[in-house]
């Protein structure tokens, strides 16, 4: 018999104790309820459920990590005063400084957070958290 079946006594997965097929029953129609977040603020709130530093974001100013876009822009104007960009292309380099620079700023908090939590000691041995390939690199400092 299959793990579907619901004529099946008990359904067993090896990291959890066996669950009887009403169980098994309820479980599956309260899932067929179960269809997410309907409104537009629903589904962007959910797509950040699993942010922990948001290096990766597409987004430019992460609003889930407490960012502030008028922080953003108060940057890109600053620079933008500084640079006094002349034509497209030095509009677009500000811009990049802008972004490179926030993102920057991201990675940095993400790092010290890490430390923070003893999760990077900052001299001595090596506490590399990743695979065991990439810790021999990190820790051996190649």
């Amino acid at each position: 018999m299959s793990a579907r079946d619901p004529e099946e006594k008990n359904v067993t997965n090896p990291a959890r104790p066996p669950i009887s097929t009403r169980k098994l029953e309820a479980n599956r129609r309260n899932a067929q309820r179960s269809t997410g977040p309907k409104t537009p603020k629903g589904k962007r709130t959910i797509s950040r459920n699993a942010t922990k530093h948001g290096i990766l974001s597409g987004e430019v100013v992460n609003t889930a990590l407490g960012e502030r876009p008028e922080e953003f822009y108060a940057l890109l104007k600053e620079l933008w005063e500084h640079h006094k960009p002349v034509g497209r292309a030095e509009e677009m380099d500000v811009e990049k400084i802008a972004v490179g620079s926030w993102r920057l700023k991201r990675v940095l908090r993400a790092e010290n957070g890490e430390i923070a939590r003893g999760g990077i000691r900052i001299s001595g041995g090596c506490s590399h958290r990743g695979p065991v390939n990439s810790a021999r690199t990190a820790c051996s400092g190649n």
